[in-house]
Formats: structure tokens, C-alpha cells, sequence
């Protein structure tokens, strides 16, 4: 592990294969989709993928083309299901590479016949329907002109599935039970002649939260990470990472001094401040200004401003704070935590938010077994 390295992502693998178990005994028999799209939720797709897979996950769902092609590339077996747009000029390199896509209309589950024709192939694929989110996908009432297209279109193309998404799954049981009642209703025409079709609806929230809603098929990825919306959890989730940095410089401001672009936040009184090298590029924002409380020494110290490249925490509470000083944003220190989904609420933001947005040049340093097994960043090779 390189010394160097000061801001950083440390990935624990073994809690990740924890909560991934966790997850298939909690949702068992459903079959569980590895959800790793948006670098596996900045955690880093490819070693997240490869030690799933390691572990027996056979099923994995993306959300772009390039990221399907990532995980093949990366020598990721298995079904790899494309959950984002797709346009019928990326179906030939699709079915190269054996994504199978969800379609979101009829127009689409033709081109993809099209694909399969020209191919000599009967390829697979998923239906999406929107439920309420309105967003991609058909709408409920659509079922029985898709059910028909599908019985004509077999043996050239393989419907396989049909999925959609919650839109508020921490919300009102009401309206969650009204959004699954309509994707039963899209359902109900294909349930005689395709017996055999993985229904998905649940993501990680709706799965810990909504048994009934697991049917054949769940799509996971806070759980994986060990996100727990849902409290108290029906799982035993482990947090898999810790993002931590350190103290560049500590200094006494006077009173009235400004702190940040555009004075972001000004000292009533002598304040002391510490300098930490990470900024807006790293994940931090504006909007944590003032609301996010990072550990120092085991204590919280609110963050006063924001700068591309820097940050500014008010230390004037902890004794003997330094350069060099550990300053931990997501992750243990001393007897207090501050978790993924607290920060990215400090700033108005999801956790997928938060930590979709994390560059490269944050490192993310994998380890198991208590072992150092390598990193993700910009200067490694991949």
C-alpha cells in the first residue's frame, strides 16, 4: 500500500461478501442481482464484481453500455442485465458482448428482434414498465399489447423478465402496495404463457422493507455496500468502506474573517481552522457547508467551507490538532461513526448521489482477509 496516499477509500471485501449473503438468505429463493453500475457506487466496479463473483454471484445489473462492456472485459461471467437506455445502434455490440437489455417499448423489443435475425441469435431480454417513477418503461395499461408482441416474437428474441422500480420505496406502505398493484396488472397477461419470467420490482430498500415484493428476482445494491435505510434492518449489514483524509495545515483566523468562494462562512470570533486537502472534486459541496460534522480526534467538527480542492473545519473544540491528523468523513473514530447515508443527508443528497460522484483520484484501497489486496486509482493500471 502506497504511503503516499492521503485522502482515500478503504473497501473491506469480506464485509461486502457478508452482506451479500446476508442478502441472498434474507431474500432467498429470490435470485439476487449484483447492482454495479456508477463504479459500484464509487466503491469500484470491477474489484466489487470480481470478488462477488468470487463469492458465487452469477447475476449482475448495470446501468450503461460501457459498464456492461466493462465487466466482460474485466473477465465477469454470468448475466449481465443493462438497466439504462439503450438505442438499437448499441444492440449488435450488446449482443456481442452478452448484455441483455430491459426495453422499455415495443418499437425497442422489435429492433431487438431485428438484432436477433441478422445475428442467426434468440436473444434474451427484459420488459420495463413505469409504475409511478415516470421515467423509462411502459405504462400498466400496455400489458396486453406487449404480452402479444412477446408470444409472436418467440424463438427470435427470449423475454426473460419484466421489471420496474418504486419511486418513493421509504414512503407510505399505501402507495408502495398501490405501485406493485399496478405491476401486477402489467403482469397479468403473461402469466399463463411465460410461467417461467423473473419479475423484479424491489431495489435494496423495497427488499429489506417488503417481503412480498422479492417474487423471483431482486436488484441489489445498498444492501451490498451495507446501507441501512431501512431501521431497525432485517439484516446483519456491515459498512464495507471508510473515507478518510488528513489535516494539511491548522491556524487561528481572527474574528470576522471569511472562509470559502464567495465567503461561505465567516468567524464571529478567533476560530481555529484546519485545512484538509479535498474539495469539490472529491465529493464534498456547498451544501455541506455548515451542516456536515467530520471526526477529528474522536470529536465532530463542522465544515465551514468548500473549495475545489480544499476544505475548512472549525477545530477550535479539540485540543492538540495537527497536520497529519486523521480526519475521518465516513467510518469509525474513537467511540463515534459517521455513516455514507448521514453525509450524503447533510447535504440534501442520496447516498448513490454522494458517492456516485467520487473521482478516481480519491483511491480506493481493497482489502480482505485483513490483507492488503490492492487499489483502484488513477496511477493504477486498472
Amino acid at each position: 500500500m502506497r504511503s503516499e496516499v492521503v485522502t482515500r477509500m478503504e473497501v473491506d471485501l469480506d464485509d461486502l461478501i457478508h452482506n451479500y449473503r446476508q442478502t441472498v438468505q434474507h431474500v432467498d429463493p429470490a435470485v439476487v442481482y449484483a447492482v454495479v453500475k456508477s463504479e459500484a457506487y464509487g466503491h469500484g466496479t470491477v474489484p466489487v464484481a470480481r470478488a462477488l463473483a468470487e463469492a458465487g454471484c452469477r447475476h449482475f445489473a448495470v446501468a450503461a453500455v460501457d459498464e456492461g462492456i466493462q465487466l466482460r472485459t474485466a473477465g465477469i461471467e454470468g448475466d449481465i442485465l443493462m438497466m439504462g437506455a439503450t438505442l438499437p445502434n448499441q444492440f449488435d455490440v450488446m449482443a456481442e458482448r452478452r448484455i441483455t437489455p430491459v426495453l422499455p417499448d415495443l418499437e425497442r423489443v422489435q429492433a431487438w428482434g431485428e438484432t436477433a435475425r441478422r445475428r442467426g441469435e434468440c436473444l434474451p431480454y427484459h420488459l420495463k414498465v413505469d409504475v409511478g417513477l415516470g421515467r423509462m418503461g411502459l405504462l400498466p395499461g400496455d400489458g396486453e399489447r406487449a404480452a402479444r408482441l412477446a408470444r409472436e416474437m418467440e424463438g427470435v428474441v427470449r423475454l426473460k423478465g419484466i421489471g420496474s422500480h418504486l419511486s418513493d420505496p421509504s414512503g407510505p406502505e399505501e402507495q408502495n402496495h398501490c405501485e406493485q398493484q399496478r405491476f401486477n396488472e402489467f403482469f397479468v397477461p403473461f402469466a399463463e404463457r411465460f410461467s417461467e419470467l423473473h419479475r423484479h420490482l424491489a431495489a435494496s430498500q423495497a427488499a429489506a422493507r417488503f417481503p412480498d415484493m422479492h417474487m423471483e428476482m431482486v436488484r441489489i445494491g445498498g444492501l451490498l455496500f451495507g446501507f441501512e435505510h431501512i431501521t431497525p434492518s432485517p439484516l446483519d449489514l456491515r459498512p464495507i468502506m471508510t473515507l478518510r483524509s488528513a489535516i494539511a495545515q491548522v491556524k487561528t483566523l481572527p474574528e470576522g474573517w471569511w472562509i470559502g468562494y464567495n465567503r461561505q462562512h465567516r468567524v464571529e470570533e478567533p476560530t481555529q481552522v484546519a485545512v484538509l486537502p479535498m474539495g469539490w472534486t472529491d465529493g464534498l459541496t456547498t451544501f455541506h457547508v455548515g451542516s456536515a460534522r467530520l471526526l477529528v480526534r474522536g470529536q465532530r467538527c463542522p465544515l465551514l467551507g468548500v473549495c475545489t480542492d480544499f476544505a475548512m473545519l472549525d477545530v477550535s473544540s479539540v485540543s492538540g490538532v495537527q497536520p497529519g491528523d486523521e480526519v475521518v468523513l465516513i467510518g469509525c473514530q474513537g467511540e463515534d461513526e459517521t455513516t455514507a447515508i448521514e453525509l450524503g443527508r447533510q447535504a440534501g443528497m442520496s447516498t448513490g448521489q454522494l458517492l456516485g460522484k467520487l473521482p478516481l483520484r480519491v483511491p480506493r484501497l481493497y482489502f480482505a482477509g485483513g490483507q492488503y489486496r490492492g487499489e483502484l486509482s488513477i496511477v493504477s493500471d486498472g
